[in-house]
């Protein structure tokens, strides 16, 4: 049976911030034993698709904060408790600005070295935050788990080429529906697979649908089991091994599962090789991509591994 980890509610504090008119609700996880202004490096932390505070992150953010890390995680506008209309709109770019906004709290903070702040990312939010690191040089290290890297490469993999093209052509004309009468369309986060009555979601698989649907129940009442279908089209165009070259001098670490059908390793290799300068990609024997999400012992071996990186790099 999986031992999946649970959070402590106790090691964190809430927070907002703001991001593009938005306020952010966040959470801030502080080193134990560390006095209320005593500056300590800091990370922000970014996780999956259309995913809340609550879920994955904490179990990164208590490992960085026994370590010496301040942590910082937050909901994207439009999800969970912070603002932003419409509701469930998830465009990787705004979650990017929002990424870059949590730094830049960070910046603001008297228990933050200003001078070591790092990235990591689970999931989406490991090509978020290669993606960040290309256009923030404030940022000292960052760390990629088992991320995005080329999103419509993934899915044209999966569907096939014609399959795809006519998988997107469905989603845009619920998108044209959507700008013909005016009201935001609603599509699926999860299912188990696409057929007659579910033609169209934005992780049709099993290993993602037990995820969430069970995160939902157990630790995050806010992620929502809906996003506008108009969120796709930009999902699907997303790509950060683009901008991998650009993320040279900031040191650079990938960990990824050697098995992983929803984000195949081949893109996180495509992402390392493109990157320039100093650099580490660590392979992890799983079995899926979830694995990495909040199960042992992946997810306390991969924040060894980013803890090891940031000592390296940004220093307790």
């Amino acid at each position: 049976m999986t031992d999946f980890l649970r959070a402590d509610p106790g090691r964190r504090r809430d927070l907002s911030f703001e991001s593009a008119g938005e306020q952010l609700a966040a959470h801030l996880y502080r080193p134990p034993g560390a006095e209320e202004d005593q500056a300590t490096p800091a990370a922000a932390l970014c996780g999956p698709i259309s995913s809340v505070k609550e879920q994955t992150l904490p179990h990164y953010a208590e490992r960085l904060a026994d370590a010496g890390y301040t942590a910082l995680t937050f909901d994207p506008r439009g999800f969970g408790e912070s603002g932003g209309e419409p509701r469930g709109r998830y465009n990787p770019y705004a979650v990017i600005d929002d990424y870059h906004s949590a730094v830049s709290h960070l910046l603001t903070r008297p228990d933050v070295d200003h001078d070591r702040v790092a990235l990591v990312g689970v999931c989406m939010g490991g090509g978020y935050a290669v993606s960040l690191a290309a256009r923030d040089k404030r940022i000292r290290a960052v760390v990629a788990i088992a991320g995005g890297y080329d999103i419509g490469s993934t899915f044209q993999q999966g569907f096939g080429v014609e399959g795809f093209a006519e998988y997107v052509r469905s989603i845009n004309d619920v998108v044209q529906r959507q700008y013909a009468g005016g009201e935001t369309e609603y599509i699926p986060t999860i299912a188990h697979a696409l057929d007659e009555d579910t033609p169209i979601a934005a992780m049709p698989n099993d290993e993602a649908f037990e995820y969430y649907d069970r995160t939902h129940r157990t630790e995050a009442p806010t992620w929502s089991p809906q996003i506008t279908a108009d969120s796709l089209p930009t999902y699907f165009t997303y790509n950060a091994v683009a901008a991998a070259p650009l993320v040279e001098p900031t040191p650079l670490l990938i960990v990824h599962g050697t098995t992983d059908v929803a984000l195949p390793p081949e893109f996180a290799q495509q992402a390392y090789d493109a990157a320039g300068g100093v650099k580490e990609l660590i392979w992890m024997d799983t079995h899926n991509h979830v694995e990495l999400y909040d199960q042992d012992p992946y997810v306390s071996d991969a924040a060894r591994h980013a803890v090891g990186w940031l000592d390296r790099h940004v220093g307790t």
